[in-house]
């Protein structure tokens, strides 16, 4: 994870190997369930920034956030395969991406499509 004052960038393969990427925010807290934050079909995860700031240090119930970018956007890699810009294969990068977190359970935020 490469680190920046508010978040830290963390890089993950998704099932077929694409390099993917999510902001996480905050620290894991025993006592509440991270938020998982799902940006809209042309979006990216610096829409839930000001979002996932409160909710990792501002809150009364801080926690910890982690904002995706979907593949092709934000500062994950593009697929040049168009038939993999879809729903399904999106959740199951989202899933890889929990994994590589040791995330198993968690609040989500979604816009749009998210």
């Amino acid at each position: 994870m490469s680190s920046n004052p508010d978040f830290s960038d963390f890089f993950y393969a998704a099932p077929d190997g694409l390099r993917l990427h999510a902001r996480v925010y905050g620290e894991a807290s025993s006592a509440h369930w991270p938020v998982v934050c799902l940006p809209g079909l042309t979006r990216n995860a610096r829409d839930f920034h000001e979002l996932a700031l409160y909710l990792s240090t501002r809150s009364a119930l801080a926690r910890k956030v982690v904002a995706f970018d979907y593949r092709g956007r934000g500062q994950s890699a593009y697929d040049p395969d168009v038939s993999h810009y879809n729903v399904g294969i999106e959740a199951g990068d989202v899933l890889a991406g929990l994994a590589a977190l040791g995330i198993e359970q968690a609040a989500f935020i979604g816009t749009s499509r998210g």
